[in-house]
């Protein structure tokens, strides 16, 4: 058994808004005294830990922090997780009642055992077992400090608790966490979700929808790049090829390949990448059709109109603009595909000497 009290007794006071001046005056101790706990030089007498817990609106227990390593609990817990994972619901949740009896002030127990509880809830169409899991939510947040999982946090937990809600026929309850919770935008989605599809409030939902769909767009660019990365690394050239198609295909849609739309400049990169990629498979003969398709995309975007280029046939219909989005990569879809291959061809043998080469066909 591991004790963390004295990051316990620093993270308390700091979420208090505390100073140690400050909590030495309220324990009517010296500065040094809390200055060394805090530094794990010495421990605070049993009396000053109640004193603290009460301060902090917390138990005993939770500001010592047990971290146990094996032991009953641990195999409490381990027994939860595999009776979790394989859906035993029903003694998933009748072991999940005892460990919560046994270890009420411990995160991860009661944590496993709303989850549990949750899942059994909409897999086995049992509300009373939805509402334990949100009383346990509830609970796992009050303990939330003792959390080492950086997937899990407060927020994500009030976040289950109000799916939960859904499930239950809450609507109302719902959409009240998921606003309180919609931290960086986190919760548009399902906001916008709730308030077309639950209250058919459809103007209200619109804005929300907007964001998240924009979110969505500059995700799932980051995550194909990353990925390109990943792929080149494990030489997977065919790979970053695949995704990239496969991304042309999903946010060009429909829109006839020789209609300009603001999706052209980033269009650009995506052949150029295709290009490189075809380069380091030795197949020059495609990585100069890419190039060149990427170069006549170019001049055809950057000769158009403003007021001729188009939003994506999607966002169009959705009343989003993609211009502002797209303009970040350049002010032209030429000055785009440019900056591409300067920062990639002393890494990519041959990419240059190919970009000469279309240059002076498209031209």
């Amino acid at each position: 058994m591991q004790v963390n009290l004295p990051e316990n007794i620093r993270a308390c006071r700091k979420s208090h808004g505390l100073t140690q001046e400050r909590l030495a005056e309220t324990l009517g101790v010296t500065v040094g005294a809390v200055s060394k706990w805090e530094a794990g030089l010495s421990t605070p007498e049993l009396s000053l830990i109640v004193d603290m817990a009460d301060l902090f609106e917390t138990s005993v227990d939770v500001l010592l922090g047990y971290d146990w390593k094996g032991g009953n609990m641990g195999a409490t817990l381990e027994r939860l997780e595999t009776l979790h994972r394989e859906k035993q619901y029903d003694e998933a949740q009748r072991e999940a009642e005892k460990a919560v009896k046994k270890y009420p002030n411990c995160f991860d127990i009661v944590y496993r055992s709303a989850l549990i509880c949750a899942d059994r809830g909409t897999a086995c169409r049992d509300k009373k077992a939805s509402r334990r899991a949100l009383e346990l939510f509830d609970r796992a947040c009050g303990l939330v400090e003792q959390n080492r999982d950086e997937t899990v946090s407060e927020l994500s937990i009030r976040n289950r608790m109000a799916q939960t809600h859904l499930w239950l026929g809450n609507t109302q309850k719902c959409l009240d966490i998921l606003k309180r919770n919609n931290l960086c935008g986190i919760n548009n989605a399902r906001i916008g979700l709730v308030l077309a599809d639950g209250y058919h409030r459809t103007e209200e939902a619109a804005p929300y929808l907007s964001k998240a769909l924009r979110q969505c767009l500059e995700d799932m660019e980051s995550i194909l790049m990353g990925y390109a990365s990943v792929f080149f690394c494990r030489r997977d050239y065919q790979a970053i090829v695949d995704s990239f198609l496969w991304q042309r295909q999903i946010f060009r849609g429909n829109e006839p390949a020789d209609k300009p739309v603001w999706f052209d400049k980033y269009d650009c990169i995506l052949l150029e990448i295709c290009a490189e990629g075809c380069l380091m498979m030795g197949k020059r003969d495609e990585a100069h059709d890419y190039l060149k398709e990427a170069a006549e995309i170019a001049l055809r975007f950057d000769r158009t109109p403003v007021e001729r280029i188009s939003p994506v046939g999607l966002f169009g219909t959705l009343g989003i603009t993609d211009q502002p989005h797209y303009d970040q990569y350049g002010k032209t879809a030429m000055d785009v595909l440019q900056w591409r291959i300067d920062a990639d061809a002393d890494g990519i043998p041959g990419l240059r000497t190919l970009w000469t080469q279309v240059q002076k066909e498209v031209d």
